[in-house]
């Protein structure tokens, strides 16, 4: 019996061992030695036959690659309004109060240093606290609700008021706007209005900036 099993184990060595000498190694079909070495449309690439287009592995000529950062740089922080202005244009610097969207009413209304405002008086009684420009680089009001608009001070820049609301615009000070243009319809009261040059002043009230000397805008 053992040696029924001695040689069964030496016949199935013998079949392993025939077996692997019969595998096909393939491989070396595809090696060349010149162009001419290759069929089939092969190329002969560093010995070995491929497929023109096959991707050959092979280190970075300036060595290895760097990683790619591509990390988003993080968004610029919107630019945000002054706090008095209902909506703004930062680009410009232009600045909007509406007091049709906010309290005009018991407060004074400052623009913004360096900012150009567009003040708007639309209700009854609004900007009567005063409206002051002196810091600012432009100012536009529309006074067009009864008894609006009291105390306006300009600064250095140019102010544009109009005054069309009953008994509106009492007391405008642009004395140093380099363009003081003021306009009064027949209901508006335009008392105590000081122009930038008594030879700015309008007939029957206002100011303008059309005549020589009364405009000094850089």
């Amino acid at each position: 019996m053992r040696l029924v099993v001695i040689t069964l184990g030496a016949l199935c060595l013998a079949f392993f061992a025939a077996s692997s000498c019969a595998i096909d190694h393939r491989s070396g079909e595809f090696e060349c030695a010149t162009q001419a070495d290759c069929t089939g449309g092969r190329t002969c690439v560093d010995g070995y036959c491929v497929v023109p287009g096959g991707v050959i592995d092979a280190p970075p000529v300036d060595g290895p690659r760097q990683p790619v950062d591509m990390r988003l740089e993080p968004d610029a922080p919107m630019p945000q309004c002054p706090p008095q202005c209902t909506s703004c244009q930062a680009e410009s610097h232009t600045c909007k109060i509406d007091c049709a969207q906010t309290n005009c009413a018991n407060t004074t209304l400052v623009c913004p240093t360096g900012w150009n405002c567009d003040i708007s008086c639309s209700t009854n009684n609004s900007c009567r606290n005063g409206i002051n420009c002196a810091n600012a680089e432009s100012c536009k009001i529309t006074c067009s609700g009864q008894g609006s608009c009291r105390q306006v001070v300009s600064g250095d820049g140019p102010l544009e008021v109009a005054c069309t609301g009953q008994g509106s615009c009492r007391g405008i000070n642009c004395d140093a706007s380099c363009a003081c243009d003021v306009t009064c319809n027949d209901a508006a009261d335009c008392s105590l209005l000081t122009c930038s040059s008594p030879v700015c002043g309008v007939l029957g009230g206002g100011c303008t900036s059309d005549r020589t000397s009364c405009e000094s805008c850089p």
